[in-house]
């Protein structure tokens, strides 16, 4: 896959390149420069414990590992040029080249790679069996699982093209084609786990094949007419899995104890003593339409305005996502010390519902045949409409503050059931400022409050009260089935807050121009005490300082570090035998 991706990455280029340089040659007269640095270091990451997920996004070396990059930027007469490349690790590796000609045709091209190291479950959290007596003595029932490659190490390399390409209209400085182009593609594996039925406890851990493929493009227009500017951009976009869907085979349904009763537990369910393809990836396009349109109003501001149309279609269910926005900003400045910045939008997201088809359960058995197809209603359908003001003084170069408040409105149409028009407000205030009385120091602190009324969670389905004396037993039969426990479910918890307060603190001194020192911190606190079992409060604390030494124009060394601390508190769900 390498060596087509790379002859890819060469024609686009080679494409973007060539106009940049068939201009006739530049007389000896015009002005010229171009100037290269090099930069070489490295990085060390300590990890501790599960290394594999706080690394994620790392490859998760241990020890130190050498960096290089490398930049070069020119011009020559009306024609510029710039290149940047970077190396982290071997699968890590960045690189830009742009360029530009006579104001009539700018060109970029890039190209990204790194490495998502995937967390093994080990599924040893999930060990449990079923007492036979009071005194817990152990027997019966019990859970299994298995792994099928034990020493696997998960991971998949993400590679990332894209190309830019402006062209003015020769004749018309009024006139602009734009066209886009992005490709990102993921290789390697990851771990897929199948769930059995109920009637042997069992899961079993599986390695899969990653390939996907994301492709897009985009082309558009931009045109002026005096004091407003028109543009249109429409893009389409495809993904797709060239991977097989891994297949399990789903163990044969019996009593877990002494393997009786196989037609009793296979009418139950629903996968039973076969082979079936599990984790599959649907194949998806989307197509959207934008339109802009942004008037210079003189003394009165600027205005802009926005429409957006997409379509995304899951081609392997046939089922589609509509939406429409559009929105409104309005800047104006009173007198030269102020400046008003107001925000409105609207989006309106509709979602096809999905008919779920399933076999009729313990079809033919006393007390069953019922028939528990459904249709699934998605809350993705919705309408969001948002607005916000944001009011900036600034009296003199020295300080700024600035004054904001915004309100966010989300009702989803069928959430937490068929049309019961579920909402969510949230209301948010922030206020700041920022001082600089001289070249050498500026500081900056922000203050939010967000007030969430009703946060998205599940709806009274979290847990599940002890005890039958609500239930009634089926026909002709002595026992009772899990789909009646439905009446016995209650509680709603949310890792949501209802209140939360954040602060963002930044300090900068510069004694001269060879030295620089910064530091910040992050610092939120989020609480929630609406929803029936529990009381949710996080507390985040991110603090950061850095330092930069520049002795002479042709050395820079500079040094950062950062910590994070999060905490919050959650309830611990035991899985309970039968039921």
């Amino acid at each position: 896959m390498k060596r087509p991706f790379l002859k890819f990455l060469v024609v686009v280029m080679a494409f973007l390149i060539l106009p940049l340089f068939s201009s006739p040659a530049l007389s000896q007269e015009e002005p010229s420069f171009s100037a290269w640095s090099l930069w070489l270091g490295g990085h060390y990451t300590g990890y501790e414990d599960f290394y594999k997920r706080v690394g994620e996004f790392d490859r998760g070396e241990k020890e130190a590992m050498p960096e290089v990059s490398l930049s070069y930027s020119g011009y020559k007469g009306d024609q510029s040029w710039d290149l940047f490349g970077h190396y982290y690790d071997p699968k890590s590796i960045s690189f830009d080249l742009s360029g530009k000609s006579k104001d009539i045709f700018s060109g970029k091209v890039s190209y990204r790679s790194s490495y998502r190291q995937r967390a093994t479950d080990l599924l040893e959290n999930l060990m449990a069996r079923e007492a036979v007596n009071q005194e817990n003595k152990p027997g019966g029932k019990m859970f299994t699982y298995e792994h099928e490659d034990p020493a696997a190490d998960f991971g998949y390399t993400r590679h990332e093209v894209k190309s830019d390409i402006q062209v003015k209209i020769p004749g018309s400085a009024k006139l602009k084609i734009k066209a886009f182009h992005r490709s990102i593609v993921e290789k390697g594996d990851d771990q897929k786990v199948v769930s059995m039925h109920c009637s042997s406890c069992h899961m079993v851990s599986k390695s899969a094949e990653v390939d996907r493929r994301t492709h897009t493009i985009s082309a558009g227009s931009e045109a002026t007419a005096g004091p407003v500017l028109f543009s249109y951009l429409g893009s389409y976009r495809t993904f797709k899995s060239e991977a097989l869907s891994p297949v399990a085979f789903y163990d044969t349904a019996q009593h877990p104890v002494n393997g009786t009763l196989i037609e009793e537990f296979g009418s139950r369910t629903i996968f039973d003593g076969e082979e079936v393809p599990f984790g599959q990836i649907p194949e998806t396009e989307k197509i959207a339409h934008t339109l802009k349109v942004k008037a210079n109003l003189g003394k009165n501001g600027d205005i802009l305005g926005s429409f957006s149309n997409s379509q995304a279609k899951n081609k392997s269910a046939g089922l589609k996502i509509k939406s429409n926005s559009g929105g409104l900003k309005y800047v104006v400045s009173p007198s030269q010390k102020t400046k008003i910045i107001a925000l409105a939008s609207l989006a309106m997201i509709e979602s096809d519902e999905a008919q779920i088809n399933l076999p009729l359960w313990r079809d033919g058995l006393t007390g069953g045949s019922q028939d528990f197809s459904w249709t699934r209603y998605s809350n993705l359908t919705r309408t969001v409409a948002k607005g916000s003001a944001e009011f900036v003084y600034q009296p003199s170069r020295k300080y700024r503050l600035f004054l904001s408040a915004g309100y966010e409105g989300t009702e989803r149409d069928d959430y937490p059931y068929y049309e019961a028009r579920g909402k969510t407000t949230k209301l948010k205030a922030s206020a700041g400022g920022k001082y600089r009385p001289n070249s050498r120091f500026w500081g900056r602190i922000k203050y939010t409050f967000e007030n969430i009324d009703d946060p998205f969670s599940p709806y009274e389905q979290m847990f599940e009260r002890a005890g039958t004396d609500v239930l009634e037993k089926l026909e002709d039969n002595k026992w009772y089935y899990y789909f009646q426990r439905d009446e016995l479910r209650y509680g709603s918890i949310t890792n949501q807050p209802s209140n939360q307060h954040a602060v963002e603190l930044n300090l900068n001194l510069r004694p001269n121009h060879k030295i620089s020192y910064s530091a910040g911190l992050k610092a939120s606190l989020g609480t929630n005490n609406d929803t029936d079992s529990l009381d949710f409060e996080r507390t985040q604390l991110q603090p950061q300082v850095s330092a930069n030494f520049a002795p002479t124009p042709m050395w820079n060394l500079f040094g950062s570090l950062g910590y994070m601390y999060d905490n919050s508190n959650g309830l611990a769900a035991v899985a309970m035998m039968d039921g």
